[in-house]
């Protein structure tokens, strides 16, 4: 399951068609949302909520209505309390002071008074008005705020601010129209305000409160007392009805009546255009929803398999990764910021546009089929771009790559290595002269002269710190304490003398034990060879005595000459055995390479010593997974390292045990090379209370008593001859398991010619 799994995601089409269609699939989800956006206009002329119209069960119970009411009521207020009426326009009491200052001010500084005014309340017939004057401040010394000054400016240019009085009261006629054309375009909706002195109205003068009431939207506030139908909605928890009545409250009049209502026809329309949105929303939902869980999915999926590790344990780079981390942000920035910014105009400008999708319909048509098309596309390779880019930023970042193919990171590094070039590559004069003038240059400025002064105070403190472990240091290692050891924190240069002495005083120490160890190993060596030496020596001296007052045709004679002859050859052997390590470990003996079968050379070994073999009632197994083993090695000197470990077996191992040889090729990593593995492993009969390393020394044996009559140099020459023919030698001891590894370099399979 796991390798189908694993194919499945390598798949280079799986991989392509994830990628497309998460671009896809994004791209479907915002034009989704903006469709399902558009759909909130078909709520009249005022924009609702997705939440709202999901929610509420009709248009009456909407904060789309409640809204209407608080926009109506806004206007209305503005009408009655700002304008009241045409002629209290024309009267010139709508003209703020303020505004009248200002625009006096202007045409006392800049020597003309501008205004946009449209005409006939057409919104796009817009036309400026210059009143244009003298450079006034020149002769008034720019000092309008002096009362005098302002007061014969005035005075003096009072045809000019007329003008503007004029222009002000003509702004608020056609604010006041626009207010009343806002509220009365709207077919069944009808209104009524009074302050007590005027009254607006988009009904017959001859006021009636029955025109008003019993109406399905219906709001009333007289005398302070303030009524609505239908109430807030609660289940948006919004209190709209308490803000409406907290807005007619802050008029502060008590004459103040307002009346406002929506016909049953209005409101029955409203509800069809809710309706109708309603349905379009719940149609698009379910497909928002799929399409924005697929492009969540598939995006995890594409970051998930992008850039893993091969076979190999490298990671999947394409060349587009190289490029230079800021490239790759700003190409995702102007992809998703730039690009994504035109794509949703671009959206907004086909289905917010009259001339392409009425509001009163969200029916798709010929008109807006190739713009929504046309836009998909454009979305869809703008996507792709910033998709691609986002994940060569994901391969880079699980590569290790982001920040090491910044230009920024790049640069710092560039100039850091320089300037640790430039500090590690002089002396430490050149090193405290840079970080001196350093310091005197930072702390010459102000905003890194506290800087510096805190970093002294942190850095300077550590320095004298080290600078008294490696004194300390010096006095302990002087004082022979050679185990001391200065700590050592960072890599400047008090931490390398201080690692400089740590490394002298570990080789002192080294030396010493090196020292005493040759020192014990010399004494050990005269007492084991004066030892081995002095017995069979004795021997012969005890046994000449004998023989010369018994007499050679004594009785005992020829058993006193057997027993000369035992140790006379012992002596022998223990003479050609120093000779034998000392030519060994010199590495005087000539080396004669060729190829040898140690299979063979073994079981020729087997067979001599097997008479020795059965006296000793050993059982010896050779194992081989080959018939032959090739090595390249000397004849002689091999043939004697076997007789040595083949002896060594024969003297220590446990009577009436088991011995075991096994043979094997080894391949080496390090040198490409086979080797041939020899293995010896028996039980031995004394207590190996010894270390390995003890017992490769010359004159060491497992039988510390030296009843035996071994001389301790078997081990020492077998090792040594093996090295000189490149091989390896170890022991092994766990327990009263002894085991002998010796390995040899094989001869070249290529060189080898069958028997």
């Amino acid at each position: 399951m796991d390798i189908k799994l694993k194919k499945f995601n390598n798949n280079i089409a799986v991989r392509i068609t994830a990628f497309i269609l998460c671009a896809a699939l994004f791209i479907t989800t915002i034009i989704g949302m903006a469709f399902m956006g558009r759909s909130t206009f078909l709520v009249g002329n005022s924009v609702a909520d997705v939440e709202d119209i999901l929610l509420s069960d009709n248009y009456k119970e909407s904060m789309s209505f409640q809204n209407d009411f608080n926009e109506k009521l806004n206007k209305i207020l503005n009408l009655i309390h700002h304008y009241k009426s045409e002629e209290y326009i024309k009267s010139g009491k709508t003209i703020g002071k303020n505004e009248l200052e200002q625009a006096t001010r202007s045409l006392f500084y800049e020597g003309q008074y501008d205004y946009e005014l449209n005409y006939d309340d057409d919104y796009y017939d817009i036309d400026t008005i210059y009143i244009e004057g003298n450079d006034y401040h020149d002769n008034y010394s720019r000092d309008y705020d002096d009362p005098s000054i302002a007061n014969a400016f005035k005075e003096e240019h009072s045809e000019e601010i007329n003008k503007i009085k004029e222009v002000i009261i003509k702004k608020d006629l056609q604010s006041f129209k626009r207010l009343k054309n806002d509220l009365n375009y709207l077919n069944g909706f009808t209104y009524y305000v009074s302050d007590g002195t005027y009254n607006i109205s988009n009904v017959s003068n001859d006021f009636d409160a029955n025109v008003f009431n019993g109406k399905e939207g219906y709001l009333s506030y007289v005398n302070g007392e303030f009524k609505k139908t239908p109430k807030v909605n609660n289940k948006l928890g919004i209190s709209s009805d308490i803000q409406l009545k907290n807005i007619l409250d802050s008029e502060l009049n008590d004459k103040l009546i307002v009346y406002l209502s929506y016909d049953d026809k209005f409101i029955a329309e409203k509800q069809i255009q809710f309706d109708n949105a309603k349905h379009e929303i719940t149609k698009v939902i379910p497909i928002i929803a799929i399409c924005s869980i697929l492009t969540l999915l598939l995006f995890i999926y594409l970051i998930a398999i992008t850039g893993r590790k091969d076979e190999t344990g490298k990671r999947s780079l394409y060349k587009i990764d190289g490029l230079f981390t800021e490239i790759q942000i700003v190409i995702i920035g102007i992809s998703l910021g730039f690009g994504g910014d035109a794509f949703l105009n671009y959206v907004y400008d086909t289905f917010y546009n009259d001339d392409y999708y009425p509001f009163n319909s969200i029916t798709w048509h010929d008109g807006i089929m190739f713009p929504t098309i046309l836009a998909g596309i454009m979305g869809f390779v703008i996507s792709l771009v910033g998709l691609w880019f986002i994940l060569s930023c994901v391969r880079t970042i699980k590569a290790g790559n982001f920040l090491k193919n910044s230009i920024i990171y790049k640069c710092v590094k560039g100039i850091w290595r320089g300037i640790k070039e430039i500090y590690n590559g002089g002396s430490l004069m050149r090193k405290v002269v840079i970080i001196t003038l350093a310091l005197c240059i930072l702390s010459a400025t102000v905003f890194f002269a506290p800087l510096m002064i805190v970093l002294v105070l942190i850095f300077a403190p550590k320095w004298v710190k080290k600078y008294e472990e490696i004194k300390k240091g010096v006095d302990e290692v002087k004082n022979g304490n050679l185990t001391y050891k200065i700590p050592i924190d960072g890599n400047d240069e008090l931490s390398e003398l201080a690692k400089g002495i740590n490394e002298i005083s570990a080789a002192s120490n080294l030396a010493i034990q090196n020292e005493l160890k040759n020192q014990r190993l010399k004494t050990d060596l005269i007492s084991n060879v004066s030892h081995d030496l002095k017995t069979p020596l004795t021997s012969i001296i005890t046994y000449v005595d004998l023989l010369k007052k018994e007499g050679l045709t004594c009785e005992d004679a020829p058993k006193y000459l057997d027993i000369l002859d035992q140790k006379s050859q012992r002596l022998k052997k223990l003479t050609e055995d120093l000779f034998d390590a000392a030519k060994a470990s010199s590495g005087a003996i000539p080396v004669n390479f060729e190829k040898i079968e140690i299979l063979s050379l073994i079981n020729q070994g087997l067979g001599e010593m097997s008479d020795k073999i059965q006296a000793s009632n050993l059982e010896i197994k050779v194992n081989s997974e080959k018939e032959k083993y090739y090595v390249r090695a000397d004849g002689q000197l091999l043939w004697r390292v076997l007789e040595n470990l083949l002896g060594n077996v024969l003297k220590y191992a446990q009577e009436g045990s088991r011995v075991y040889i096994d043979i094997k090729d080894k391949k080496t990593v390090a040198q490409n090379s086979l080797m041939v593995v020899m293995e010896i492993k028996n039980i031995s009969k004394n207590e190996l209370n010894i270390g390995a390393d003890e017992l490769m020394e010359r004159f060491k044996r497992g039988d510390e008593s030296r009843t035996t009559e071994g001389s301790g140099l078997g081990l020492a020459i077998a090792k040594d001859l093996v090295k000189l023919q490149n091989g390896w030698f170890e022991i092994k001891i766990d327990g009263d398991l002894f085991k002998t590894i010796t390995m040899l370099e094989g001869y070249p399979q290529e060189n080898i010619k069958e028997d």
